[in-house]
């Protein structure tokens, strides 16, 4: 190693200058270092260790020791050495650094943001930078996480110390909020609150304090002055509120929930209250009382071949093929597996008259293997009918027995009362598939769920709690949650039985949706705002995946067609979306209309560069519902009609590959990216494509299909079988190569 230079910050990371601080430890960790480059990890230990005799603590030793030990796969050494010199040394940054870097990896996100804490409030305010990277980091871990609150918060102040938003805080931000799979109420950017009336005048000053820390990220520290405010009577309701999202903020959500929930004791039945209810069923840990235990109970076999035989024998029995037996170890044993129905399975049905009460239900699962069978099934009360039902079929293929037992997996009672697996009848279609969901959905919701105890009402159910007067406020937010998306069902039934009004729909009239609680958006009339306020409406909502706001938004602009014709909002954002939603929803006719008015109202200075959008779209549209032969003559209508144009192949290929249909591969030369492998488009194109062409050289079927053609676009000739980015069809039937985008 070379000589350090005196006055250079020093390599142990304190922030000092070497000459004030390690260079008398020099010579160790120099040869600590060439040990270590040859291999002799523990001699390399060793000489730090010689050193730390002379210098006891020093950092820079005890810091490249931690360093030697986490490399060498020694994560608890690691943390203990760092956490030795943070005992005499807390703000060493480079030891904060390296030890949130060690618990992040070990521990988890959980852990890690804890750490975190710990490592700012010790770090001085003009060295918190260096933090920045392992703040985005625990945001990327939290969110993978379902963290969402705490996620976005870390990525926020990743941002702030760094100074700017880099790509990947923005792409993370963004796929948070635009996920819709995450609930509003956890996409929901709260605020803390400012001291009320009710916070004495002694406190205001620490309240104020508390309110500055969080400011800065040091949520921990923010959140225990909130409770110590509120602990003493003197913080008002809105310590508490601020103490809980504070602890949601680092992923405390036991202690955000009990303070959140302080709060909501004190706020009556307000709209508030209620979202912030609703937050807390959803990130509320489960006691052991609100789990139930997936269980696998395992017996020797006598004869597999006569239990295999029984089990096929037996209606409400199906056979589901082979698979391992834990697919997540590569070494897991093959085992046949057969799906254990509440019914016989249905064979010819009438879909008209088909109930979903008809549908078989999948309640347990048999597991085969070479020496065992295993019945794997919840242990929620119906575990010893599935064992007798088991035992019979087996009979003398298994020894009379007890079966071993192992607990695989424990589930949350009140989210399996809304969830199940069912065998719907082979080849049904979509529109009925989708109705006897509903109709599931709707039993379950309004027969099922109110009498089932869950912990959001003490452990009573909600008939229970509804009756003693004490849960509306818990009543309400669970009803909110059912309300949540486009699948949602009218609760109106539901409401009556348990005694509770309709939650109140929103006036536009001066609504400032900044303040408007992302999960109350579908609850506004948008048909009452100005052009502007609209479109900045829908574009929110949808940038959101607020599906149902997003719906009520585009019907109000569709009666506005000026707002698209002004180039205000684009023709393909408003009626992609519509046609999409409503081939969501099995209604294709209603989707194709869609795109038909959309392409009507395309201003003329966007309609030639847009045609292939619409084109594709409908493609892709029809792909869902039609069989191949419908709709791939149609795509080589739309690849032949582009295959002069650059700028319509890069749509076209975005398309196909977010389809599945064409495929990105690594290049042989790496230098190369990635190539487009076009063969599932061949084979399609192959099989299901036009079998002629006219004598103009344009495909057959294009004759038929005059109606979809755009003004101005290029229809070149050719035979051939081209594919997007390819160019022209190849002279004399030569076959497309692979092509590489932008090349």
């Amino acid at each position: 190693m070379a000589a350090l230079d005196p006055y250079a910050p020093c390599p142990c990371g304190s922030g000092q200058k070497f000459k004030w601080c390690c260079h008398k430890v020099e010579a160790y960790a120099d040869r600590a270092q060439k040990l270590f480059e040859n291999g002799q990890v523990e001699a390399a230990i060793g000489a730090l260790d010689d050193g730390l005799k002379k210098e006891p603590a020093n950092p820079w030793l005890l810091t490249r020791k931690a360093l030697i030990q986490l490399r060498s796969d020694q994560p608890d050494a690691c943390k203990a050495t760092l956490r030795e010199v943070l005992s005499t040394n807390p703000g060493h940054l480079g030891a904060q650094l390296l030890l949130t870097r060690a618990v992040l990896e070990t521990e988890g996100p959980v852990e890690g943001a804890a750490q975190l804490q710990l490592a700012l409030a010790a770090c001085p305010a003009e060295r918190r930078g260096a933090l920045g990277l392992l703040f985005r980091v625990a945001g990327l871990m939290l969110g993978d996480l379902h963290q969402y609150q705490a996620a976005r918060k870390h990525l926020e102040l990743a941002a702030a110390l760094g100074g700017e938003v880099d790509q990947a805080i923005e792409s993370a931000l963004l796929n948070l909020e635009s996920n819709p799979s995450v609930s509003p109420w956890l996409k929901n950017p709260y605020e803390l609150s400012e001291p009320g009336p009710a916070v004495a005048s002694s406190a205001r000053g620490r309240f104020q304090e508390a309110l500055n820390w969080a400011e800065q990220g040091l949520w921990s520290t923010a959140a225990a002055l909130f409770e110590s405010l509120s602990a003493a009577g003197t913080g008002g309701p809105e310590s508490d509120r601020n103490a809980g999202l504070c602890r949601l903020w680092i992923a405390d959500d036991a202690g955000a929930v009990l303070a959140l929930r302080r709060w909501i004791a004190t706020a009556g039945e307000t709209d508030e209250a209620v979202d912030l209810e609703a937050l807390c069923q959803q990130v509320a840990p489960p006691s052991s009382a609100d789990l139930v235990e997936r269980v696998q109970l395992t017996w020797p076999l006598r004869d597999r071949e006569r239990l295999l035989s029984n089990l096929r024998a037996i209606g409400d029995v199906l056979e589901e093929g082979t698979t391992q037996l834990d697919p997540a170890e590569e070494d897991s044993p093959e085992v046949q597996a057969f799906a254990l129905l509440d019914r016989p399975a249905l064979g010819t049905v009438d879909y008209a008259t088909l109930k979903a009460t008809d549908i078989p239900q999948i309640v347990g699962r048999i597991l085969v293997g070479p020496t065992q069978a295993i019945l794997e099934a919840n242990d929620d009360g119906e575990l010893d009918n599935l064992t007798g039902r088991f035992t019979a079929v087996a009979g003398t293929a298994v020894p009379p027995s007890h079966p071993k037992t192992k607990v695989v997996a424990k589930l949350e009672r009140a989210v399996l009362t809304l969830t199940w697996e069912w065998l719907p009848p082979e080849g049904i279609d979509r529109p009925t598939l989708a109705r006897l969901t509903d109709e599931r959905r709707r039993t379950t919701i309004n027969d099922v769920w109110p009498e089932v105890p869950n912990p959001a009402f003490k452990g009573r159910s909600p008939l229970k709690a509804a009756s003693a007067g004490d849960s509306v406020v818990a009543l309400r937010a669970a009803l909110c949650l059912f309300e949540d998306g486009p699948d949602s069902i009218d609760l109106t039934p539901l409401r009556q039985k348990l005694g509770l009004k309709a939650e109140p729909e929103i006036s536009a009239d001066g609504l400032d949706l900044s303040r408007l609680n992302y999960g109350r958006y579908h609850r506004v009339d948008p048909s009452r705002f100005d052009d502007t306020t609209l479109v900045d409406f829908y574009r929110k909502s949808r940038r959101l995946a607020l599906t149902v706001a997003m719906h009520n938004a585009a019907q109000a602009l569709v009666s506005r067609p000026a707002v698209v014709q002004s180039g205000k909002l684009a023709a393909t954002s408003l009626y992609g979306d519509l046609a999409s939603m409503a081939a969501e929803k099995g209604d294709l006719a209603t989707a194709l209309e869609w795109i038909k008015k959309g392409r009507g109202l395309e201003p003329q200075a966007t309609k030639s560069r847009n045609a292939p959008v619409w084109d594709m779209l409908e493609v892709r549209l029809r792909a869902r519902s039609e069989t191949p032969e419908t709709w791939v003559p149609d795509l080589a209508i739309v690849l032949e009609r582009y295959q002069q144009s650059p700028e319509a192949n890069q749509v076209i290929l975005l398309n196909l590959i977010e389809m599945g249909i064409v495929r990105m591969l690594p290049s042989e030369d790496p230098a190369q990216g990635y190539m487009v492998d076009p063969r599932g488009l061949q084979m399609l194109l192959q099989r299901f494509g036009p079998k002629v062409t006219t004598a103009s050289g344009q495909l057959g079927v294009s004759a038929t299909k005059q109606e979809i053609w755009t003004p101005g676009s290029n229809q070149g000739g050719g035979g051939g079988l081209w594919t997007p980015g390819s160019g022209s069809p190849a002279a004399g039937g030569e076959k497309p190569k692979l092509i590489i985008p932008g090349r």
